[in-house]
């Protein structure tokens, strides 16, 4: 112990040989926050502590140390037989990115603990590799939803045109934030996920077409302009209300006629999502039928025609 009474570097080392285990945990957790090249060497050999939560404080500490050396014995400890540890193992090597852990993290993603595989997989997602695709694509149908979720959300984060039918296939998945997070990464894809999210347009469940219908929306690609015209007349009134709402964003004015007979829609939210889209568009050939669509039996659905109309001509009515 130093005279100022605070404990040194080697005074922490030494005691990762004491006899009690609490003590070596303690020593080694304070060694990562030391943050001293000197503790290298002592934490890996710690890593061999018959006690597990020595092993992974031991862990989390080298990973503290920012030392590109320490990405071997992170390695080893992928396969280490405490959960605990390998769990530190997993996020620790997020935290490096070191393409060394490529293999050992693909197959720490297919590890029997669903916290494991979760830290595998993002820290697969931070390496930004191709090779991560294909076990980043057998993650979407773990088992577990915290899995299923960092696995979308780090092909998302790839931008790989070949993570979108993927991605695509994801919004039907059970979970609702495995559906949130598969859409911002089609999103985030942009253009390159219009096929697949086209193709979703199709799928039987219909909240997985509404959100294709949104996606394509905000992605803005007027090749979905077709595909969303048709899907004004789909039998479930979101998707229809989601595919009015999209061609308006689009801004194609091709969307235009359709619209207009969509006014006719049996739905009231349907009806205001087509006026609010004419008024985006700006046709004047809307404005008839707009103007007869001010006798809509509907009050909010005529107070959103009225808006579309000053948008379109100028003039209040």
């Amino acid at each position: 112990m130093p005279k100022n009474g605070k404990p040194g570097i080697e005074w922490w080392i030494s005691l990762l040989r004491d006899p009690d285990p609490a003590v070596r945990k303690k020593a080694a957790r304070a060694l990562g926050e030391l943050r001293k090249p000197q503790a290298f060497g002592p934490l890996v050999e710690a890593l061999k502590d018959p006690d597990e939560s020595v092993r992974a404080n031991a862990v989390t500490a080298l990973a503290a140390l920012k030392d590109p050396a320490a990405a071997a014995p992170l390695i080893a400890a992928l396969t280490d037989p405490g959960d605990e540890v390998r769990k530190c193992a997993a996020l620790a090597l997020g935290s490096l990115e070191d393409k060394a852990a490529l293999d050992p993290l693909i197959k720490a993603a297919a590890d029997p603990n669903a916290d494991v595989r979760n830290l595998a997989v993002i820290a697969l997602g931070k390496l930004k590799d191709p090779a991560i695709i294909k076990p980043l694509i057998a993650a979407l149908s773990d088992g577990s939803e915290n899995v299923r979720v960092s696995a979308v959300g780090a092909l998302g984060l790839l931008r790989a045109a070949r993570a979108s039918g993927p991605l695509a296939g994801a919004i039907k998945d059970p979970s609702p934030q495995v559906r949130k997070t598969a859409i911002a990464g089609l999103i985030r894809l942009g253009e390159a996920s219009t096929p697949a999210l086209i193709k979703a347009l199709q799928a039987p469940g219909g909240n997985m077409r509404y959100l294709a219908a949104g996606a394509l929306g905000i992605i803005g690609d007027k090749r979905a302009v077709e595909p969303l015209v048709e899907a004004l007349y789909d039998e479930n009134l979101t998707v229809r209300f989601g595919a009015a709402e999209a061609l308006g964003l689009i801004g194609d004015r091709a969307a235009s006629g359709p619209l207009i007979a969509a006014l006719g829609d049996r739905n009231d939210l349907v009806r205001i999502a087509v006026a609010v889209s004419l008024g985006q568009l700006g046709d004047e050939k809307a404005v008839e039928p707009l103007i007869a669509a001010l006798k809509d039996p509907n009050a909010h659905v005529r107070t959103y025609v009225v808006v579309a109309l000053k948008t379109i001509t100028g003039r209040a009515f």
